[in-house]
């Protein structure tokens, strides 16, 4: 016998990324048994709106605000609170006075990846992970990136490229999101995130991805 179709619990796997061990307690913690499925960040957005990826993380709200998007999703209480930064060549000298203005450049982004502020780009260099991204900036193919500083001190201890950490760009509250037609579904995970962050669980597990070199980026 099979599961009913509406039994079925898909879940994003988020692969290489400083949160993905995260993601994996709060499921557990939530007593929740999904399917995990892998797939580039532009297809798994469509597959949450077509109902296909019930459960996703880890996102801030600005980057998934598409109409069909905020149809179809409800979020979680945020589990943890990161910063944006710049990710410049190194060694390259700069004209930014204001950070968030950034016509002048070329800018390195992820396919499907949607940028706060990214009407203030001069263009984009589109690349499927976020590692050939840095790559991009490294080889001069785009002028700078965005990324939060925890991925970017874990990527530059797995791959060190000549990139340095930039200022500020913007903060954000890192959420996981629910599809509306398991909306039972966000009570449990809302319990598991309170519970993970008050043991200290999240901010444990987050370090020790940061501090894990034995993992090879898998382009997710």
């Amino acid at each position: 016998m099979t599961a009913n179709a509406e039994d079925r619990i898909t879940a994003s796997r988020i692969g290489d990324s400083v949160f993905r061990d995260v993601w994996h307690a709060i499921l557990e913690d939530a007593g929740i048994e999904a399917e995990l499925i892998a797939a580039p960040r532009d297809v798994r957005r469509d597959m949450f709106v077509r109902g296909e990826l019930v459960l996703d993380c880890c996102s801030v709200e600005a980057w998934r605000n598409r109409p069909d998007e905020i149809e179809a999703q409800l979020w979680t209480s945020p589990f943890f609170y990161t910063v944006d930064h710049l990710i410049l060549q190194e060694g390259r000298d700069y004209d930014l006075p204001d950070p968030d203005d950034l016509t002048a450049y070329r800018v390195g982004v992820v396919q499907g990846f949607a940028y706060k502020k990214d009407s203030h780009f001069g263009s984009t260099v589109s690349r499927v992970s976020l590692g050939e991204v840095f790559e991009a900036v490294a080889s001069g193919d785009a002028d700078l990136t965005i990324a939060n500083h925890q991925e970017f001190r874990r990527r530059q201890k797995l791959n060190p490229l000549p990139l340095v950490l930039g200022p500020e760009y913007h903060r954000l509250a890192l959420k996981a999101r629910v599809h509306r037609s398991r909306a039972d579904l966000l009570p449990r995970l809302e319990a598991a995130i309170t519970r993970l962050k008050a043991n200290g669980r999240i901010a444990t597990l987050t370090g020790v991805r940061l501090r894990d070199m034995s993992d090879k980026p898998d382009g997710q």
